[in-house]
């Protein structure tokens, strides 16, 4: 775990003196006394529509404060949410897909327990108990999980702060996968060179720094509808700190925002906290013509599950256009 640990403080003592040293204080403190499921890569992140056996797929690896020696068991649990209920709501309650436990990891390249998951659709279907013909696109499963250490303590969702909830960072422990349920796109199809806008500025004025300015659009390797730009947000620091990955999906008819996002590792108004802000999808999602990615939206808000970096605005919506060149 000392490796983890001095990772994360080589990355805060860009700010780091006097009271920013309470910001490494706090990061290490809640990694050396708790645990993670840190996600390594995704190798598939969703479901294609009518194909049971499309796969979600994902590895990770098991860290605690003794490396992985406290590990009892890594519990999976799944739920069905149905965002399409005109013919009734078939969302379900959690179900379990079983527990994973020490003998069924192998050691990662880390020194810690790692192990890649595979589910398909039909048996996350079957585990909660949703009909296939049920299943349409744009609905979604949630897979989660929760780690059990042989002290009693236990870590799942709403145990962590943002920095560690966050993809693209570190640790990228979000305790809880959402899958979305596609239908698959042309590969070319909302990539290439794009006119970013802001159209709805965030809480501290434009969302990202390359607002007005020519950026790139990529389909991600584990997704044939995900789509990434890389971006600074306002807070980052100037020069110390490199555009980061956005992530968003292309939902049938919507543009899906990807949770726990993080602004920047010091995305933070004061220093008291290891909880930048966080960015993630809000109530509604920007419409997706798939027959024309000349102009598209992405909507999202920022301050996502009330991380707001301590800059007081709670949660606050957000929205960009991407203009093809």
């Amino acid at each position: 775990m000392k490796r983890s640990i001095l990772f994360i403080c080589s990355v805060l003592l860009w700010y780091s003196c006097s009271d920013d040293d309470k910001a490494i204080d706090i990061v290490t403190e809640e990694i050396e006394y708790g645990a993670v499921v840190r996600t390594l890569q995704f190798n598939n992140a969703e479901f294609n529509v009518g194909d049971p056996d499309s796969v979600f797929s994902v590895d990770i690896e098991v860290q605690d404060e003794l490396d992985g020696d406290l590990l009892e068991a890594v519990d999976l649990m799944v739920s069905f949410v149905d965002n399409t209920p005109a013919g009734g709501d078939f969302s379900t309650t959690e179900a379990s897909l079983g527990s994973l436990l020490p003998e069924d990891f192998g050691l990662g390249a880390n020194g810690f327990p790692k192990i890649t998951l595979n589910y398909s659709q039909a048996a996350m279907a079957a585990a909660v108990g949703v009909s296939l013909e049920n299943i349409s696109c744009s609905d979604q499963f949630l897979l989660r999980t929760v780690i059990r250490l042989t002290d009693g303590r236990s870590f799942t969702t709403g145990t962590a702060s943002s920095i560690i909830l966050a993809y693209e960072t570190f640790f990228s422990s979000p305790y809880c996968y959402t899958i979305n349920v596609v239908e698959p796109i042309d590969e070319e199809l909302f990539t290439g060179d794009y006119v970013m806008t802001s159209i709805i500025d965030g809480p501290l004025g434009p969302t990202f720094n390359e607002s007005g300015t020519l950026v790139s659009v990529e389909k991600a390797s584990h997704s044939n509808t995900v789509r990434q730009v890389r971006l600074k947000h306002i807070l980052s620091h100037p020069s110390n700190e490199q555009p980061r990955i956005y992530e968003f999906s292309i939902v049938c008819d919507q543009v899906v925002f990807r949770k726990n996002q993080l602004s920047s590792v010091i995305g933070q108004c004061t220093f008291s906290t290891s909880s930048p802000i966080l960015l993630g999808p809000g109530e509604e999602n920007a419409p997706a013509n798939i027959l024309d990615d000349s102009v598209f939206e992405v909507w999202f808000v920022e301050g996502y599950l009330g991380f707001d970096g301590r800059c007081g605005f709670g949660t606050a919506p957000s929205r960009i256009r991407f203009t093809k060149q």
